[in-house]
């Protein structure tokens, strides 16, 4: 993929350039996917004036061919951000991929932002045992992100790593402490506020080169409640998806966006499914539901490129993600949460 250049490099008239970098348009890939009515409105070009910026960024921006053997090449090379669920990593061909978008969905406490939040952990695990070694960006749409959680989940991590490497493999700067500062934190109130992350998130890559995984959760939250227009709703979060995975792609990169769960009326009855309409359904590169069965929690895959649609159990403990084990020590217990079964357990109590 060509590199990223400012929009001064590009041969344009100098009231041009002054105007698009006074709108904070600096880089070639900052004006992607505009059209030139956008640009014009945002910045107070013409609309032909728009039309030669977004012309000549897409020259620089246009892809290179690649051979079949590359791409075969590049796929093997493709790491993962484990679970610490072997089941649900062997599920998902590693674990949760770079360079590309997994859609996490389920009704409220499933596990969507355990699962993030272990993801958060997992991404910061040594290269020396296997791990990526990166750092994690989270986007807190719902207000559900828990530090104390995530320093549970870190403390485990620490601990299980320590217990992998020995004395053979340097571990000690994998701390609690650094798996903290490793864990980049946004609060967004609106939508607007979720897309001016997204926007910058180019410019924070640039100044984070560790930073190899970005949540959003969750997707739905802003985008069901602010927008009315379903067309219009649609259209902006596939260019987000668009962006997103052109970011995942370029800087080697996971995305993570949790969903929420709606019921879709049919002939025969009602189902619920992964809210935000079919057409968003073909944005993720692979997605996840996660579901209950009696008590016991199930992770569905439910679109992959290159896997089988498949389920698997899991459970949340106390140190994070888990598979089902017959015998649990303190660490593996449960966490207890509200089962279907146990909710019902309450109302008739």
């Amino acid at each position: 993929m060509s590199s990223r250049r400012p929009l001064s490099s590009l041969g344009l008239a100098v009231p041009v350039v002054t105007k698009l970098l006074d709108s904070d348009f600096v880089y070639d890939d900052d004006v992607q996917n505009l059209k030139p009515t956008e640009l014009s409105s945002a910045t107070g070009l013409t609309l032909k004036e728009s039309a030669e910026v977004l012309r000549l960024a897409a020259i620089v921006n246009a892809e290179q061919p690649v051979t079949v053997m590359q791409m075969i090449e590049d796929e093997s090379e493709v790491c993962h951000v484990v679970t610490f669920c072997e089941a649900l990593d062997d599920m998902l061909g590693g674990g949760i991929p770079l360079r590309a978008i997994t859609e996490i969905s389920g009704t409220p406490g499933i596990g969507k932002t355990q699962l993030c939040l272990q993801a958060c952990v997992s991404v910061q695990l040594p290269e020396s045992v296997g791990g990526v070694g990166g750092e994690a960006l989270f986007v807190d749409t719902e207000g559900s992100f828990t530090v104390g959680r995530l320093k549970d989940m870190a403390g485990h991590a620490v601990e299980h790593v320590r217990n992998i490497a020995g004395d053979e493999i340097d571990v000690s700067s994998f701390t609690i402490e650094s798996i903290l500062k490793g864990v980049h934190y946004f609060r967004c109130h609106s939508y607007i506020e979720v897309l001016a992350v997204i926007r910058h998130l180019p410019i924070f890559l640039q100044s984070h080169p560790r930073l190899k995984l970005f949540i959003i959760d969750s997707i739905a939250f802003h985008f069901r409640h602010d927008f009315p227009d379903m067309m219009a709703r649609t259209g902006l979060l596939c260019r987000i998806t668009q962006q997103l995975i052109q970011q995942a792609t370029k800087f080697n990169m996971a995305v993570i966006v949790t969903n929420q769960m709606t019921t879709r009326i049919e002939s025969g009855g009602s189902q619920l499914v992964a809210a935000l309409g079919e057409t968003w359904g073909h944005c993720p590169t692979m997605r996840l539901t996660l579901h209950w069965s009696g008590r016991v929690r199930v992770a569905s895959l439910t679109k992959a490129p290159h896997r089988n649609n498949a389920s698997v159990q899991y459970q949340i403990t106390k140190a994070g993600i888990r598979d089902i084990t017959p015998f649990m020590t303190d660490a593996s217990t449960p966490l207890i949460m509200d089962s279907p079964d146990r909710k019902k357990r309450k109302l008739n109590t």
